[in-house]
């Protein structure tokens, strides 16, 4: 009798922990319980039970649904631009395949780099389409990938370049000009050049150069080339003046981001590599490029 009573009491408690659209808890019965009585009492109260426990699966669910990214990248053909109907590139492509595979459908921004980086330093849930490390950014980024390798270099005039090396061999005395917020700006210091002037695009980088505002360019020949053909310069009026070696781009996510939503990301990349349509997207925006080393490690 001690056992019913309890168990009774525990399946009244219990359901008035559930909402109003579930069953209400058994009647108390009137008459002296029947031979057999306490199974079916037991029955009620694992049975109400069970339906307390169906509640909090999916209010964990709500709970723990992927915030909203901000996802961000830069102008910087072909690796992102605006083109007329929207943001466009090698890594929007990248993105907008494994957003479709996760079922995601936030929005790409095309904003100054500088900015998306601030963004990036403090705020969690922040997407950064393209970006190479650096042992600053590992404090405050993690990084999925390899998306693309970028090929880096120190570009000069073909018609100025017999004289510029003849002013200083070493390169590092003339002026240098890179894309503002960009990598290329912290290299280039770093090896010692003369980096004289922050410029918006790459484009207009090219056009500042031809005219004579700098001596030297430092960005990416993947950039480079693309900037050349817009601004109607030929690859043969550039001519590469220091190889500074490839770097491996990376998609990067502000602190704070879910860990779910990281290895989401990771596992959707490392998906694309293995049906081929990742390396479908690289060749459609770098015809001619090679894919990063790392590729190949990562495609099983």
């Amino acid at each position: 009798m001690v056992g019913r009573c309890a168990g009774q009491g525990a399946a009244r408690r219990i359901a008035a922990l559930l909402p109003a659209a579930w069953p209400a808890p058994l009647p108390k019965p009137q008459a002296a319980p029947l031979p057999g009585a306490a199974p079916v009492c037991l029955l009620a109260f694992v049975l109400a039970l069970l339906l307390a426990l169906l509640v909090p699966p999916a209010r964990a669910a709500a709970a723990d649904a992927a915030p909203a990214l901000e996802i961000y990248a830069m102008e910087a053909r072909p690796i992102s631009f605006h083109a007329a109907d929207g943001p466009s590139g090698l890594v929007v492509d990248m993105a907008r395949e494994i957003q479709r595979r996760i079922g995601n459908s936030d929005p790409v921004t095309i904003v100054p780099w500088a900015r998306a980086n601030l963004l990036a330093k403090n705020k969690a849930n922040v997407l950064l389409l393209s970006i190479i490390p650096t042992a600053e950014r590992d404090r405050y980024l993690r990084y999925v990938g390899p998306v693309f390798q970028l090929h880096l270099g120190c570009y000069a005039m073909r018609s100025r370049a017999a004289e510029l090396r003849a002013r200083d061999p070493s390169l590092h005395s003339l002026r240098g000009g890179a894309r503002r917020g960009s990598i290329f700006i912290q290299l280039a210091r770093g090896a010692g050049y003369h980096l004289a002037e922050e410029i918006n695009n790459s484009d207009l980088a090219i056009r500042m150069l031809m005219a004579g505002r700098y001596d030297l360019l430092f960005d990416g020949d993947e950039i480079v080339s693309g900037a050349l053909q817009r601004t109607g310069y030929g690859r043969d009026q550039l001519e590469l003046m220091a190889d500074l070696g490839a770097k491996s781009v990376y998609f990067a996510f502000s602190q704070g981001t879910p860990d779910s939503v990281v290895q989401a990301w990771d596992a959707a990349l490392r998906a694309m590599r293995r049906d081929g349509s990742y390396q479908k997207i690289h060749r459609q925006w770098l015809p001619g490029y090679p894919l990063p080393p790392e590729t190949a490690a990562q495609r099983r």
